[in-house]
C-alpha cells in the first residue's frame, strides 16, 4: 500500500501519516488509465475516469472532508478491476486507495440484501446452510418453475438468481489420494462461492498427474468481497483463519480455481505457509509429458478475468494449457483488457446500468468471434457471462481439459 511517512528525529523511527496520493499536476497525462476504464468506455466524460475518482478518494481518505451525491455515484461506479493501476507510470496502488475510501465510506451503509449476503460468507455454519438450500432448489425442480412461472421477475429476483453457481452436486469429499505415480500433495482453496464441476475437474486432473488433493473442511472465504465492501477487520480475520488452516497441512502448494480468490490469497498481509497456485498454472509447470490428451477441433475464444489479466499477470498459463489439446485453437477474446462488469459478482448486482453493457459488449465479441466456447477462469466472470448466453456456452478451462483426458 502507498503511504507517506515522515522521520520522528526522537526515536528515528518512520511514522506513517497518510496515503501517498501524488498531486493532480503530477500526472502524465498519457491517457492509458482513460483508454482501459470500462466505466468510462461507457459513459465518455471525465468524472468516470480514475484520474477523478482518485481526487474524490483523496478527499475521503486523507483531507477528510465530505464527497457530493455525484462524486459518490461516480466512484461507485468503478468495477475495480484495476486496469488503471496495471498500466499507470506512477504505479499507484489504486485498489487498495479504493478499498481504504470504501472503508471509510461505506462500510455501515450496505442494504439489508448485502448485509445478508456478506454475513452469510462470513460464518461458516450460515453459509453451508445456504448452500444446501440452493442445491435443494436447484435439483427439486423449483428453480426451473420460479424461472418460467415470471415469479422471480415480479418479486425483483430474478438477476440475483441468475447468478447462483451450480450447486446441486454432491458436496467435495476432504480428500482425493491419487491412483497414479505419486509425485506429491496439495490442498485445493474452494472459496465461499465456487463451481462444483470446475473443483472436481481440477481434482481429477491434479489426481491423473500424480497429486494427491485435500480439501480442507473448515477453510474460509478468501476474504475479497468483504476487503473491497470496506469490512477490511473482518476480511482479515478470514485471512487468519485460512492461513491457519492451510498452515497446518503439509502439502507442497495450495491450488485455486477462481482467479479473483487467488489474488486475495496473493495479498495476504501474513503470506500462506504454502503458495499459491492458480489451477491452470500448476498443471501447466508440472504436466508430464507422456500424458497425451484426446484431439478436439474447433475454436474457444478465452476470456482474461481483470484479476489475473491485471493484477497476478499469469493468463498465457490458460492458452499453453490448451494448446496441449490437439486440434483445438484458444484465440484471446477482443478487448480483453476491458473489463467484463462483473466486479466480483457484488457490481452485477448494485451497478447493473454499468455491468450490463460491459457484459453485452463481451458477448458480442464472442458471437464474432465464432468460437464454440466462451473460456474463463474466474467464478464471478463466469455467472456474469452466463446470463447473457447459454449455461453450457462458458465454461472453466480446467473443465475442458478434464473431457480430453484419455
Amino acid at each position: 500500500m502507498a503511504f507517506e511517512f515522515i522521520d520522528d528525529a526522537a526515536s528515528g523511527d518512520a511514522v506513517q501519516t497518510a496515503f501517498y496520493i501524488p498531486d493532480a499536476a503530477d500526472c502524465m497525462r498519457c491517457g492509458l488509465c482513460v483508454n482501459t476504464c470500462p466505466t468510462y468506455k461507457i459513459n465518455p466524460i471525465a468524472a468516470e475516469t480514475p484520474r477523478s475518482r482518485i481526487r474524490t478518494i483523496d478527499k475521503l481518505i486523507n483531507q477528510n472532508v465530505a464527497v457530493t451525491g455525484q462524486e459518490l455515484e461516480h466512484l461507485n461506479h468503478c468495477t475495480q478491476c484495476r486496469a488503471c493501476e496495471a498500466i499507470c507510470p506512477s504505479r499507484m496502488a489504486y485498489g487498495q486507495l479504493f478499498d481504504a475510501a470504501r472503508e471509510r465510506l461505506i462500510s455501515h451503509k450496505h442494504t439489508l440484501a448485502a448485509t445478508l449476503g456478506l454475513k452469510t460468507i462470513e460464518h461458516k455454519a450460515l453459509l453451508s446452510a445456504a448452500t444446501w438450500i440452493i442445491a435443494l432448489y436447484q435439483k427439486s425442480g423449483f428453480q426451473q418453475l420460479c424461472r418460467t412461472s415470471g415469479l422471480l421477475r415480479r418479486l425483483k429476483l430474478d438477476k440475483a438468481e441468475a447468478l447462483l453457481p451450480d450447486m446441486a452436486g454432491s458436496p467435495l469429499a476432504q480428500i482425493y489420494p491419487s491412483s497414479h505415480s505419486h509425485r506429491g500433495c496439495v490442498a485445493l482453496f474452494t472459496g465461499c462461492i465456487g463451481d462444483r464441476k470446475t473443483q472436481l475437474a481440477a481434482v481429477t486432473l491434479l489426481n491423473r498427474i500424480g497429486y494427491d488433493v485435500l480439501v480442507p473442511k473448515d477453510q474460509r472465504c478468501c476474504g475479497a468481497i468483504h476487503q473491497h465492501q470496506g469490512q477490511p477487520e473482518i476480511a482479515g480475520q478470514l485471512a487468519r483463519d485460512n492461513h491457519r488452516i492451510f498452515g497446518a497441512l503439509s502439502v507442497d502448494a495450495v491450488i485455486y480455481t477462481a482467479s479473483a480468490c487467488g489474488l486475495m490469497l496473493q495479498e495476504y498481509a501474513q503470506p500462506l505457509a504454502h503458495r499459491p497456485y492458480d489451477i491452470s498454472e500448476f498443471l501447466d509447470r508440472h504436466w508430464p509429458d507422456k500424458l497425451q490428451l484426446k484431439p478436439r477441433t474447433g475454436v474457444v475464444a478465452v476470456h482474461e478475468p481483470c484479476s489475473q489479466r491485471n493484477s497476478l499477470k499469469n493468463q498465457q498459463h490458460v492458452y499453453d494449457l490448451l494448446a496441449r489439446i490437439p486440434g483445438l485453437s484458444a484465440i484471446p477474446l477482443a478487448e480483453n483488457s476491458i473489463c467484463c462488469g462483473a466486479g466480483g459478482g457484488i457490481h452485477a448486482l448494485s451497478q447493473p446500468e454499468i455491468a450490463g453493457p460491459l457484459r453485452d459488449a463481451k458477448i458480442s465479441h464472442f458471437g464474432h468471434s465464432q468460437a464454440e466456447l466462451l473460456v474463463t477462469s474466474n467464478i464471478g466472470c463466469s455467472l456474469h457471462l452466463k446470463v447473457g448466453l447459454s449455461q453450457d456456452k462458458v465454461i472453466h478451462p480446467i473443465e475442458l481439459l478434464a473431457g480430453q483426458l484419455p
